[in-house]
């Protein structure tokens, strides 16, 4: 019998002794049973049966020669289930098909019923890692055996509990009957609720499974899901489960991340090298604060509800630090360990300061390769458009950025921005290209330049530049020479990067009076800048004061201040070694206006 068993199994099996009472139900006793682990793995036995009973159904087998088993009772058996850092287990059977997945074949064994007793099983596992205690029984609830599942212990490096009530355990192969799970597990602060049934575990088909998931932040279900989340706030989703062609359907999605909505549905494909993601998502209000992990900052608001006070700690640094770029690391293997495509809508933009109305985008992610394309951003009766490519090189990303401005109302930025009031379409072009392991790297070596023009006038109102808490608006507006209130005929900037540095080659801002021009750079690996600004009148008028004015220090720390030292120079090149151009000799800057727009007579 050892010798069959081990045989049938690819492992050596033992007992201590066997009984057999024959009868029309013949029953089996197979006492001390041990069935071992496969070369390569030590500890103790893969399996331990002190007393396994078996109920053969004789008079079947003899009339027709189908094996049926009325009964099996497991008493006090013990599992270790053992799964080493590359991924090799000790379960995996060479030989033995435990159930026929192909619901119109016949069955291999047929079993009445399967009993445990004060059974316990072991879960290690250093890929995961996981180190797992459960304790396993067999129930009734009515007519209908159960199977009953206590778990506790370490999963992904934090505590997990976990409680199930299934079907019978025979059921699991009966694809004619739904196989009930009700399911309650927590995993760190991460909750899980499973209830419904499946039709064919093993087959991945046929399932009507309620799903829902809460947490304090979504990048923790990675260990569970095996896909890649940013970090998010805290979130309650809820949605169907289901089984469809081996592919699990998450779909009729429900709920919220942080102070954002989250509605529609997601597949992912299980069976390949990597599990791929694909599917939509919408919200009606999106918090761009809630996103903040995808660009690699700390999400959330301090206010988002259900924020932890670690959470909260954490924004209230990210709010304090000095650094303004996201700087937290890319971690190339998480992104490579799943494919993702996905679309995204949010149909409000919502929250303090938030100068967006939509946004739209399509997410394409292969192999480490990152494609954020259709980018669309509603600003103040214009768009935001543009792509981002993401390559990976190494340890660090290949980035290509390109962004259009079209017809951005400058009012919904500067208001957004508490920078007063104004009116008039922007356009513009923005081109990035860099390398490196962070948001901030990235940025701080990249080259590319920066177009924005307002070409067919406006108004600003009030330009009230509240920099470090300093009002600065109206002194700053006196001591270049321009009204609180004034017309805009024409505004430009360009700006070059080199290297991480922003410099200026043409800054002006022609209004029905003045000619406000600047120059300077923009260190955007240091996140410090150096600008100077300065008003030239283009009638006199007794008491205007054509001083300098710079603008300098770190990006969440600005300071400013007359230049006199420029003043006295008589506008010769400054320090930067810029010069402010005339009006007449700004370069041709074309964002599609005619010769009839009021930039045309400056740029002439």
């Amino acid at each position: 019998v050892e010798a069959r068993a081990s045989d049938g199994v690819g492992r050596k099996v033992t007992m201590e002794r066997l009984e057999v009472h024959p009868g029309l139900s013949t029953v089996i006793i197979a006492h001390g049973l041990q069935v071992a682990n496969p070369d390569g793995f030590e500890g103790p036995a893969f399996a331990s049966f002190p007393r396994l009973i078996v109920t053969f159904d004789a008079r079947t087998w003899v009339r027709t020669g189908r094996l049926v088993l009325p009964m099996v009772e497991a008493d006090r058996p013990t599992y270790n289930f053992i799964q080493t850092a590359d991924g090799h287990n000790n379960w995996t059977l060479q030989n033995l098909v435990m159930f026929d997945v192909d619901p119109d074949a016949p069955p291999l064994v047929e079993v009445g019923d399967v009993i445990i007793d004060s059974g316990t099983a072991h879960v290690l596992s250093a890929r995961v890692p996981a180190d797992i205690t459960m304790d396993l029984s067999t129930g009734r609830d009515g007519d209908r055996r159960t199977l009953i599942i206590d778990a506790k212990g370490t999963y992904a490096n934090q505590p997990v509990t976990a409680h199930m009530v299934g079907g019978a355990l025979l059921a699991l192969g009966d694809a004619t009957t739904p196989y009930g799970v009700d399911l309650a597990l927590a995993n760190g602060p991460t909750r899980i609720t499973l209830k419904g049934a499946v039709r064919n575990p093993f087959a991945l088909t046929g399932a009507n499974l309620d799903l829902v998931l809460v947490g304090s932040d979504m990048a923790l279900l990675f260990p569970l899901t095996g896909i890649p989340i940013p970090k998010t706030p805290p979130y309650e989703v809820a949605g169907k489960l289901d089984f469809v062609g081996g592919e699990v359907r998450f779909s009729s999605i429900k709920g919220r991340v942080g102070s954002t909505d989250l509605n529609g549905e997601v597949t992912v494909d299980p069976r390949g090298a990597r599990p791929v993601l694909s599917g939509a998502l919408t919200s009606r209000q999106v918090d761009l604060e809630d996103l903040a992990g995808f660009i690699g900052s700390q999400p959330g608001r301090t206010t988002t509800p259900g924020q932890t006070a670690a959470q909260v700690q954490d924004v209230k640094r990210a709010e304090a630090s000095p650094q303004f770029l996201p700087n937290a690391p890319i971690n190339l293997p998480r992104i490579r360990s799943a494919d993702v495509h996905l679309t995204y809508t949010g149909a409000k933009i919502i929250g303090r300061n938030a100068p967006f109305g939509s946004l739209s985008t399509k997410l394409d992610m292969v192999d480490g390769h990152i494609r954020l394309t259709s980018l669309r951003l509603g600003v103040g009766g214009g768009i935001v458009s543009g792509d981002v490519e993401l390559n990976p090189v190494g340890e660090e990303l290949d980035a290509d950025v390109n962004v259009r401005f079209d017809n951005v109302n400058v009012g919904a930025i500067l208001e957004a921005a508490g920078l007063g009031r104004g009116n008039g379409p922007i356009n513009g072009r923005l081109q990035l290209k860099g390398r490196g392991g962070s948001m901030s790297a990235i940025v701080g070596r990249g080259d590319g330049t920066l177009l924005v023009a307002m070409a067919k006038g406006g108004e600003i109102n009030a330009l009230l530049l509240d920099l470090s808490g300093v009002q600065l608006g109206r002194a700053l507006l006196s001591a270049i020479g321009m009204p609180e209130q004034e017309h805009v005929r024409c505004m430009m900037a360009d700006f070059v990067l080199r290297r991480g540095i922003l410099a200026s080659r043409t800054l002006v801002l022609d209004t029905t009076d003045h000619i406000i021009s600047g120059g300077g750079r923009i260190d955007l690996a240091r996140e410090v800048l150096e600008l100077v600004i300065r008003s030239d009148a283009k009638r006199f008028s007794i008491g205007t004061l054509a001083t300098p004015i710079l603008i300098y220090g770190a990006f969440k720390d600005l300071h400013y201040r007359p230049d006199l030292e420029l003043a006295a120079r008589g506008g010769a090149a400054i320090g930067l070694g810029l010069l402010f151009p005339p009006a007449a000799l700004l370069p041709m800057i074309q964002f599609g206006v005619g010769d009839d727009s009021p930039c045309a007579p400056t740029r002439k």
